[in-house]
Parts: structure tokens; C-alpha cells; sequence
């Protein structure tokens, strides 16, 4: 279908940037250097080339896990990076630092910066990375911490370092020193936001309260929804307590005490307001949230906006998954694998692999997915959101609860070469656009006896790592030893949906009904066909 007819709502909340200190001293975010120098700060490299500044699928592309915070999808802010990925090259002594910064005037500071890491061990090497500091113009260096492997590699972590030590020091350099670990081809390090920066005792922050997504923010309509608030605490006090508020619209304040709690400097946590909100029609309404703390005085980061939505009911949410694969790109046996292992997971979806230049290829399918530019091998969720590899499970447990706008059925049969389906779509609020139908048929089991059903393998002899059992099967694998599921055989009559079955104009919890048919291919397992109604 067209994009226009998934009503690819996706920004919802109005989340504030992580809280800013009472008094900033040194910031970089790396976001307005030009080029790929880090212009104003020193530097020295023992292999090819030093550290780079530039978006991170540019700087930073072959850090692994192939897809992650490194890939094109992690959007416009620049990062500086060290990506470690030339053979033979002698990466041992790897040094950044910023310029020379001031603390003459200043007492109690402390550095923060985010950190993309995995310390990635290789044939018993091990790359390091480290932060150190200089007070005598970078002549010698002091380690302040040796970087741990980020505990997820789906984002950039935030690190805090107390610079007490250095009170009232004039020459203080920040420096940011990898080293390969005698590796060859190991994966690097990438950092950004870094700031210096004298915090206030109090500081209570409010990140985000949820629901932090448009597909999350349906409720029934009278039906309570309990609000979750991200609480940061910017200051240098321990927190005890505070009070989480919020309120509908111009509604009444809804104020819980949260007591009995021990939030340190500089930590996160997630409250749950005791208070469940209700909307009681179809809309949008305004939520805001905010965090009371006694002796805070700085407010700018006290609150965060969201949005409920009403809805006549929740429909069951069966979620979509397009995979792009070839049998000769060497990547598509990790989509098969992924793939293989959602409904066992007891995630309800529709699973279609849509093959490219080999036997399986349904041209038109295949067609109009690379015209609106998605390239083999891909994942797509919902026809919205193309879905990183090393993020593929966080987005399926996530996805499975988005909102579904319609309810749908479908039963059908088969009559000779002809398959003939009844369906239904019942909506969850009012709706009013170019609804369109598009039934896709899939078959499993597909094998081959020609040489063209032979699948390139990049996880041969386990070169990624473990993938599924991949690692252990040869490359090319043979037609003879492997067997293709949730092949995508039509889609009918095109992938933009049959129009006209529908109305322009669909109310909320009423059912509309629709019928088609489509010829198939007496080639074809019936056995094992699924039909999906998209």
C-alpha cells in the first residue's frame, strides 16, 4: 500500500534535552564542525588517520553490530569517532583532546559525554579506551577512567566523571585515547556531547512521561491510563523524594508524592503515577507532566508534554514484517533467522520475505519496494520503519503494541487455480482517506533443484559470529541443503492495494466488508500458502 494509507504518525512526545547543569563551562557536540577534522582539538595517531567528526554512518559504518547507532537511520547529529577497520594498520595510541579548558574559577565539576563502545575482543585481543586529563598543555596524562563495554549497543551511554581533583586548575585538557589492543580490524570507539560543567545540589529533571510515541497513545475510550514519568536527577543531593504531577488539558492537577526512594546524582529512574488518566471521547488531548522537588530552582527541566488519544476500542495488533532477501546476498540467511525465530516468540505477525534476482522474485512486489528505495537486504516493520538488524528484537516487543487503527478478518478458499477471500475491517476511530486492500500470498518450504537456489552465506565458518546455525553450514549453500519460508509467490492486484473497496470516509466501530479473488500458480504448494490481507 501507499504510504499514505498507514498513517505513519510517528513523533509524540515533546521531550526536553537531557538537563543542563546550573553552570556549563566547556560544551562540544560536534554538530557544527566542518569536514571530518575536529577542529580546535589536538590530537596524535599511530596508524592511518585520527579521530573523525562527521554523522556516524559516515565516521563510523563499520562499528559493529552492522545496522546499530552507526547506521545511516541514526539520524543527523555528528559524532566524533575512531572506527577501527583498515587491516595491518598500528591504531595502539589513538588520541584526542579537547582545547585547553579554565576551571580556575571553579569547584566541583564534573565531565559528562556519551560513549558508543563494545570493547570488542578478537583471536585474544582486546581494544581499550580510556579518559584522561592533562594539566600542563598536554605534555603528560592522567587516566581518569577505563571505558567497560556499553551494556546495550543500540545507543550512545552516558558517562559522568568528577573532576574535583582539578578544582581551580587553568590548563585542563579532556583527552579521549583508543587503542587497538594489538587487534587487527577490531571495531573502535565513537563519543559525543561532551561538557564540563558545575551541577546544582538540587536539580530534579523530568525527561519524558509517556505515552513516548503517537501509536502508543490510544486508550479506549473511558478506560484509565496509568502514566510513567523518566526522573532524572541533574543535582549533586541524593533524592528521597518529590512529587510527580500532571494534568489533562485544563483539567485538575493530579499530584502523587513519591516517597521511601534513593535517586543518586546523575541517575535515571521511571515513576509511576498512582493516578490513572481517562478520556472519555475520540481526540487528542493535551497532557502535561511535571516534578516538584523542595529547593529546586531551576525549572526549565521540570516538565515534559504528551498526548493521549481516544479511541471507540483497541484492536488486536498483528504486526507486518516485509524482509528483503536474495539468494545472493551473503546477509539474507540473518533475516531468515530472524524471521524464524518471531512466532515462536509468541509475537502475532505477518511474515513476507520478498526475494530479489533469483527464482523466487515476484517482479511487481520486488519492484515497487526498490522504487521507494529499499535495498536487499531490509527489514520493515508496518511498511514504516526500516528496522536495524542489532535493534530487531527491541523494536518487535516494542511494535507488537502500537495501535492498530482497524480491526481486521479474513477466511477464504480455493476453487480449482483460483483462491477467493472475504475480509472485514472494523476502525477504531474515525478515519477519512484512500483506504486500499492489497492480499498478498506467501508459501513456505520452497526448495530448488538448479544451482540458483544455492544461498550466498557471509556467516560461513562463523566469520559474524553465531547466527542461527548459519555459522555452521558452508558458503555457498547448497539448493539441496536448504529450504526457503514466507516467500512472497503475489501480491494482488499490486503492491499499492486494490482501491475503491473501501470508503473515503470510515467510522469509528463500524465494519465494512470487502471480497477478491486471484488466480494461482498450480507450481505452488497449496498446502503451504498463507494469504494476508494488508
Amino acid at each position: 500500500m501507499k504510504k499514505i494509507c498507514i498513517l505513519l504518525l510517528l513523533l509524540l512526545i515533546q521531550q526536553y534535552p537531557p538537563a543542563k547543569a546550573q553552570t556549563i563551562i566547556y560544551r562540544e557536540k560536534f554538530d557544527a564542525m566542518a569536514g571530518y577534522s575536529l577542529y580546535g582539538w589536538g590530537y596524535q595517531f599511530s596508524g592511518a588517520v585520527p579521530f573523525q567528526c562527521g554523522l556516524p554512518f559516515q565516521v563510523g559504518g563499520c562499528l559493529l553490530p552492522i545496522g546499530g547507532p552507526m547506521s545511516i537511520d541514526a539520524g543527523t547529529n555528528k559524532v566524533a569517532c575512531f572506527a577501527e577497520c583498515g587491516a595491518n594498520h598500528n591504531d595502539s595510541n589513538v588520541l584526542t583532546y579537547t582545547p585547553v579548558i579554565n576551571l580556575s574559577a571553579d569547584t566541583g565539576a564534573w565531565l559528562s559525554f556519551d560513549s558508543y563502545y563494545e570493547k570488542y575482543i578478537k583471536m585474544g585481543d582486546t581494544e581499550k579506551a580510556t579518559v584522561e586529563i592533562s594539566t600542563d598543555s598536554a605534555t603528560t596524562w592522567t587516566v581518569l577512567k577505563e571505558m567497560n563495554a556499553n551494556t546495550s549497543y543500540s545507543h550512545f551511554e552516558t558517562n559522568y566523571i568528577s573532576l574535583s581533583a582539578y578544582n581551580h586548575a587553568p590548563d585542563v585538557r579532556i583527552g579521549f585515547r583508543y587503542n587497538d589492543g594489538g587487534g587487527i580490524s577490531m571495531q573502535g570507539w565513537a563519543i559525543d556531547n561532551i561538557t564540563v560543567f558545575v551541577p546544582a545540589h538540587k536539580d530534579l529533571s523530568m525527561r519524558s512521561i509517556t505515552p513516548g510515541d503517537t501509536l502508543l497513545s490510544y486508550v479506549k475510550n473511558g478506560t484509565g491510563y496509568v502514566h510513567k514519568a523518566e526522573i532524572y536527577n541533574a543535582g549533586l543531593d541524593t533524592i528521597h523524594s518529590f512529587i510527580l504531577n500532571y494534568r489533562q488539558a485544563a483539567g485538575p492537577v493530579a499530584s502523587d508524592t513519591i516517597t521511601g526512594i534513593t535517586l543518586p546524582p546523575f541517575s535515571t529512574t521511571t515513576f509511576t503515577h498512582s493516578i490513572p488518566d481517562t478520556v472519555l471521547s475520540q481526540g487528542v488531548f493535551k497532557i502535561t507532566a511535571w516534578v516538584t522537588l523542595d529547593s529546586d530552582q531551576y525549572h526549565y527541566n521540570d516538565t515534559a508534554i504528551t498526548w493521549l488519544r481516544g479511541a471507540e476500542f483497541i484492536p488486536h495488533k498483528k504486526l507486518a514484517i516485509e524482509s528483503g532477501e536474495g539468494t545472493w546476498n551473503g546477509w539474507s540467511p540473518r533475516s531468515m533467522y530472524y524471521l524464524s525465530t518471531v512466532t515462536p516468540r509468541d509475537i502475532d505477525a505477518s511474515i513476507i520475505s520478498i526475494h530479489e534476482a533469483d527464482p523466487m522474485i515476484d517482479l511487481p512486489y520486488h519492484d515497487f519496494m526498490f522504487n521507494i528505495d529499499y535495498y536487499v537486504p531490509y527489514m520493515l516493520f508496518d511498511r514504516r520503519e526500516s528496522v536495524p538488524f542489532d535493534s530487531f528484537y527491541d523494536y518487535l516487543y516494542s511494535r507488537q503494541n502500537y495501535f492498530a487503527f482497524a480491526g481486521m478478518s479474513l477466511t477464504g478458499n480455493i476453487a480449482g487455480n483460483t483462491l477467493f477471500v472475504e475480509g472485514t475491517v472494523k476502525p477504531a476511530i474515525n478515519m477519512h482517506g484512500d483506504y486500499r486492500i492489497a492480499l498478498v500470498i506467501t508459501e513456505d518450504g520452497v526448495t530448488g533443484t538448479d544451482t540458483l537456489y544455492n544461498q550466498v552465506n557471509n556467516f560461513a565458518g562463523g566469520a559474524h559470529g553465531v547466527m542461527g546455525g548459519y555459522e555452521a553450514k558452508p558458503d555457498p549453500i547448497a539448493a539441496s541443503g536448504i529450504s526457503y519460508n514466507y516467500v512472497a509467490r503475489k501480491i494482488y492486484p499490486d503492491a499499492e492495494g486494490k482501491a475503491g473497496l473501501l470508503p473515503a470516509n470510515l467510522t469509528g466501530g463500524n465494519t465494512y466488508s470487502y471480497a477478491l479473488n486471484t488466480s494461482l500458480d498450480p507450481k505452488w504448494n497449496p498446502g503451504r500458502l498463507k494469504a494476508i490481507a494488508l
